[in-house]
């Protein structure tokens, strides 16, 4: 992998510089980190303080472009950068076993109570709560018919 920096760009005011660079490479496109560790060598940097924005593939050719910041301390790059989560980490094999292990005992407590409410209710109670909304719907028909 050859790497070509084109373009730097300070912001002072955010303690970083933009570096804009050209990447040739044989196979695939290399890694964030790959590229991460050859701009710190031709910077002079910390691999910690260099953060890859983006690589965008030049269709056709084995090239791409790329966009990294580098900061002056960690406290700027903290303060600056959001972290981001990585994909594929998977939960503890322990903490999976006792979640599955929590959601059937749930489960079982909202059927129990369901269950209590039923019983608690009258089947009378049910019967007059349904003939309410009919009779209410007799008297606004009633009311609409004397106006």
């Amino acid at each position: 992998m050859e790497l070509k920096i084109i373009n730097k760009k300070e912001y002072p005011l955010l303690s970083r510089m933009m570096v804009e660079s050209e990447i040739v490479f044989e196979k695939a496109t290399p890694p964030r980190e790959e590229i991460k560790s050859n701009l710190a060598k031709n910077l002079g940097k910390d691999e910690k303080l260099i953060v890859v924005k983006g690589i965008y593939n030049i269709y056709g050719l084995r090239k791409a472009k790329n966009i990294a910041y580098v900061y002056e301390n960690e406290e700027s790059l903290k303060r600056i950068e959001v972290e981001i989560k990585e994909k594929g980490k998977k939960k503890a094999p322990a903490e999976a076993k006792e979640k599955a292990e929590e959601k059937p005992q749930e489960q079982a407590k909202k059927e129990e109570s369901k269950q209590e409410a039923g019983q608690e209710e009258n089947p009378k109670a049910k019967a007059e709560a349904k003939q309410e909304p009919k009779e209410q719907k007799e008297a606004a028909k009633e009311e609409k018919q004397q106006k």
